[in-house]
């Protein structure tokens, strides 16, 4: 049996490790075999393990003097450097005493005298339970592994680092993520770990409370222990260069790898209660090398998440090899119930429309899912037992462990395509568990702790959150499939609504808007009633409007309390992967419900093109939702049809001068840089935009100033933002350009605060990001004068944001009254433009006049006639009006016009109206009662064949069955909101074949458009689909790297 060897140190235990397996007891006890000096060793991924000078002295006496930073006299001395007090105070306990008793070379003489010296091919074990121990145990295999990521790794800045200079360097706004070195001094009597750019200069030091325990495990040669230090990328701050001074934190991502033998000792190591340092999962790609995380099964890393229970687990990691992975995940995948294997439910009394097959098994769905099941298959955590007896829960994505059982996720996401009557899913669910409602009501509400707001009662209603436009039709759904008086319900909307939180609670069904939720989000508690109600249920109608997670109405939706919560969206994920991940975090799905476990374990693994990911995705996604499509009811035929065109030789000389003008644009801004920064999108959201407005309608959608440039003004004239230096008395922008860009950004959703990213409110403009707060007849929408600020490059500031905005000003002013726009780096003049509401209100009556009266569009001069693709929309609509004219004894041929632009539609009414077309109209400018008049008009009255609708406003629960044709004029940025759209023709209740027209121009930028819908639809149907093969794991790798651009 092996010598145990013991030495004891309260504060540098573990330090260093005998060089050699083979000890002489005489070198053992000299104290005076000092080691000499080697040089700085690296830790640079990739660096070889320094070697051991064979003249290195292996006695004791060395191996002390290392740990607490004796030193020869005719040694030079090594230069004082800035300490942390912590490591002082550390250090001070661990001074050397001699060899006496009491003492560490004291105590291990006299052991050793009793135990003796044995030879041992042998390393240093810490996972004694007292970590003082040094324990020498056999060696247990060389191979490397990876331990893991360590948790919450900070380092002291006092430098601005370097990136490699033959690199990429990132942006004027954005610093690269690159790699870095931990360093530490041979022999040094501190535990100091210095971090090192890649142009070799030390700009940070590692945190002590980490240092303490890393310094330690660095210092151990025959540890083999390997580190991998990054720096993730982050925003440039103004002023920031790199060689700078500052004094600031910055996380550190830190990765082990170490030979397996050793892991379970440095797993003990670093948990060990005096040091508390814990390993995560790696969030690099450790390409191939197996990972091991050694703090598996003892860790119990806290996660506090918001919620109403009142405790939380504790989560630890379970490491598996990718096999065990592949196969929990293949397990749990063919255990989910197919949506053809639903059984059917029955459908409740109170419902008077017979639901159909699929709805029934809709129903029967949503209330298992709801059930509080502790065996439920499609739990995302799963059970196991230990070999002591143990019962454990961990989770097959993440690897997270917990000994208490997880809550189940009481709730989840309604994807069925649009048309297959969702609507009345959510009433027969609503219906169905009325009685478990009522028993929730009864019982005492939660109080969250560390709360100043206090919930004033449960309640037994379900709260539905949608858009204006679709509160009508949830109306008019009520009272056609639910029985007189057997659910009451509210419409939660408008200036006189309840304000007392146990009257609103009493209700079946509470209706409000997303604008309402996020209105209330910052007012007093008095002010508030939905959030003082812990809910029975909330469900999210058109849950794709909180997919951008840092807006208000996002923000607030996710922050209300309920005991169970359905998404209802027929498109989960519309652009980006982050969608579904804002619907997650409503559900409160952990530990997917926080930014940080979602790019954790979905977004970082899918933008590296992991081919694990896939199963796993659909895993989440599948077990938390049902969609269906439009083959499982018998629907009339649907024909889709890409109409091209050719312009007009004028259309084509306007669009070619413009092509070439944008791609100068781009080719300028774009120079040097891997990819776009964020606030750079104004200028180029600009410069498109005059392409697919000369695409949609030529000269008519662009502005004045547009047209300027087709006046000979040079490119560098084009280009600059500001003014001349001979215009100095002149403003830096026009009323004019500030209310027509801000109408611009606004139809575009990118009308955002440039620095707290909020989008600028008013109450009369049209199709916002927000839909609601454009139409809501709320009075209580923000009614200040000033509604934000805009610059002379068009970039918008809050009010809220203007004072940090102005000092980032003062720091980027040039002698001659210009600037280096804080926000994109454009030069323009020093000054910004105050946009108010009454001018904005203006500035909207004026258009709004223009619709009104398309005429005065001529009389004006802003109208020379029809565009190409106007022209051919005519010929097709005249053609439906003579086959209605032919036969009066049938419902005439109606059409459906979708336009993003509401301005596209007001030079389309002109067409109309000049060849004697009778139309309705629907946008985000006309409140809730205009609107329901419009779509009344449009389905009662068969002289109104013609309905023009903005996208935005048409795509959000409308039922346009009357008509049987649709067409778009554009292709949309949001391929989803386009299908949504013109599925609100296509859907239940439609009697007659369907034909969806798009018109596209030959040669344009419009084609480009149609490649950027097809990626945006692979990737959705990446995140949706559960039909492809789990084992094609090259066919995966492949899709996903093509997917890849949509991250940039």
């Amino acid at each position: 049996m092996d010598a145990m060897d013991t030495i004891r140190d309260p504060s540098t235990s573990n330090a260093s490790r005998l060089a050699s397996p083979a000890h002489d007891p005489r070198a053992l006890l000299n104290p005076k075999a000092a080691a000499k000096r080697g040089r700085t060793e690296s830790t640079q991924p990739g660096d070889a393990p320094a070697e051991e000078p064979t003249e290195e002295a292996v006695g004791m006496g060395s191996l002390i003097e290392r740990m607490h930073g004796v030193q020869h006299r005719a040694d030079q001395p090594i230069k004082k450097q800035r300490r942390d007090p912590a490591d002082e105070q550390a250090d001070s306990k661990t001074t050397f005493e001699g060899a006496g008793k009491g003492t560490v070379l004291g105590e291990y003489v006299n052991e050793q005298k009793k135990l003796g010296a044995q030879e041992s091919s042998s390393v240093v074990d810490l996972t004694a339970d007292d970590d003082d121990d040094v324990v020498l145990v056999k060696d247990n295999g060389d191979h490397e592994v990876c331990l893991g990521k360590i948790q919450d790794a900070l380092i002291s800045v006092c430098m601005i680092p370097s990136p490699l200079p033959s690199g990429f360097q990132g942006s004027v706004n954005q610093w690269p993520a690159f790699k870095v070195s931990l360093r530490r001094r041979p022999a040094a009597a501190d535990r100091l770990i210095t971090v090192t750019d890649p142009c070799g200069r030390d700009f940070a030091y590692v945190h002590a409370s980490l240092a303490i325990g890393l310094s330690h495990l660095m210092d151990n040669k025959l540890l083999k222990l390997r580190i991998d230090a990054r720096l993730d990328s982050r925003r440039r701050k103004p002023g920031e260069n790199a060689g700078s001074a500052v004094s600031m934190q910055l996380p550190l991502n830190i990765h082990l790898f170490a030979p397996r033998k050793f892991a379970k000792d440095i797993g003990r190591f670093l948990s060990h209660s005096s040091r508390q340092i814990w390993l995560r999962d790696p969030t690099i790609n450790i390409r191939g090398i197996p990972y091991d995380n050694p703090q598996a099964i003892k860790s119990t890393v806290p996660r506090v998440q918001p919620g109403p229970s009142n405790s939380q687990p504790g989560y630890g990691f379970v490491a598996r090899s990718v096999e065990e992975i592949r196969s929990d995940v293949i397990s749990m995948f063919d255990s989910l119930a197919k949506s053809d294997d639903i059984p059917a439910m029955q459908q409740p009394d109170i419902i008077v429309t017979n639901l159909l097959p699929h709805q029934t098994q809709a129903l029967h769905f949503m209330t298992s899912r709801e059930a509080e099941d502790a065996e439920d298959k499609g739990s995302l955590w799963k059970s196991k037992l230990r070999a002591n007896g143990e019962r454990y829960y961990y989770n097959i994505i993440s690897g997270q462990e917990t000994r208490t059982q997880p809550p189940p996720t009481r709730g989840g996401i309604l994807a069925d395509m649009m048309g297959l009557g969702k609507t009345l899913s959510i009433l027969s669910l609503v219906a169905a568990t009325m009685k478990d409602a009522s028993k929730f009501a009864s019982k005492m509400p939660p109080q969250l702790p560390g709360s100043q707001q206090l919930i004033k009662c449960n309640s037994k209603a379900t709260l539905l959150i949608c858009p204006v436009s679709t509160v009508a039709n949830w109306q008019e759904q009520v009272k056609t499939h639910v029985k007189a008086e057997a659910m009451s319900y509210y419409i939660y909307h408008g200036p006189n609504r309840i304000v007392d939180p146990k009257e609103l609670a009493g209700y079946d069904l509470v209706i409000s808007t997303y604008s309402v939720v996020a209105t209330e989000h910052d007012k007093a508690a008095s002010k508030k009633p939905l959030a003082l109600i812990n809910w029975f249920r909330i469900v999210l109608d058109e849950a794709h409007m909180i997919r951008s997670a840092a807006t208000k109405q996002s923000v607030a939706t996710c922050a209300l309390l309920a005991q169970r919560r359905w998404a209802v969206t027929g498109t989960p994920v519309q652009n980006r992967l982050d969608d579904l991940g804002a619907l997650i975090k409503f559900l409160r799905i952990k530990p997917f419900d926080d930014k940080g476990g979602f790019a954790q374990y979905i977004l970082t693994p899918f933008k590296n093109a992991d081919p694990e990911i896939l199963p796993k995705l659909r895993i989440l996604v599948d077990s938390i939702t049902l969609r269906r499509l439009k083959d499982r009811i018998d629907l009339p035929p649907r024909y889709d049809q890409l109409v091209r065109l050719n312009f007009s030789s004028e259309e084509r000389r306007l669009y070619d001068f413009f092509a070439k003008d944008t791609a100068a644009r781009m080719a300028s801004i774009t120079a040097g840089r891997d990819k776009l920064a964020k606030n750079q999108m104004g200028h180029i959201l600009r410069a498109i935009g005059r392409l697919r407005m000369i695409c949609a309608h030529g000269a008519e959608l662009l502005s004045n100033d547009d047209m300027k440039l087709t006046e000979g003004l040079s490119l560098d004239n084009a280009i600059e933002l500001g003014d001349d230096d001979d215009d100095g008395e002149k403003p830096a922008i026009s009323k004019e350009q500030a209310y027509d860009m801000l109408h611009l950004l606004r139809e575009s959703d990118m009308h955002h605060c440039g620095i707290c990213d909020q989008a600028i409110i008013g109450t009369n403009f049209t199709a916002t990001a927000a839909p609601d707060t454009s139409s809501d007849d709320d009075s209580d929408v923000k009614k200040d004068t000033i509604i934000g600020f805009m610059t002379p490059c068009y970039q918008i500031v809050c009010p809220t944001c203007l004072d940090e905005f102005k000092q980032r000003m003062k720091r980027r002013a040039a002698p001659d009254c210009y600037m280096y726009c804080p926000l994109c780096d454009a030069y323009v003049r020093q000054s910004i433009f105050a946009l108010s509401k009454e001018e904005a209100d203006r500035d909207e009556a004026a258009r709004q006049r223009v619709r009104s009266n398309p005429r005065l569009a001529k009389q004006l001069g802003r109208y020379g006639g029809p565009h190409t693709k106007v022209k051919v929309l005519i010929e097709n609509l005249l053609e439906s009006k003579a086959w209605s004219d032919a036969h009066p004894t049938e419902a005439p041929i109606k059409s459906v016009v979708f336009s993003g632009w509401t301005s596209y539609l007001d030079l389309i009414s002109i067409a109309l109206e000049d060849k004697g077309l009778r139309y309705a109209r629907l946008d985000g400018t006309m409140s809730r009662k205009k609107r329901t008049a419009a779509l009344d008009a449009f389905r009662d009255d068969h002289s109104v064949q013609v309905m023009l609708i903005s996208i935005t406003a048409g795509g959000l629960g409308l039922n346009l069955t009357s008509a049987s044709r649709a067409y778009v004029m554009e292709p949309q940025y949001n391929p989803a909101a386009e299908a949504q759209a013109v599925d609100r023709v296509h859907r239940l209740g439609q009697t007659r074949e369907v034909t969806i027209t798009r018109f596209v121009m030959n040669d344009s930028f419009e084609g480009k458009m149609l490649e950027l819908q097809k990626k945006k639809k692979d990737l959705a149907d990446l995140s949706m689909n559960r039909n492809a093969k789990l084992d094609k794991e090259e066919a995966a790798k492949k899709r996903l790297a093509d997917l890849r651009s949509l991250f940039r």
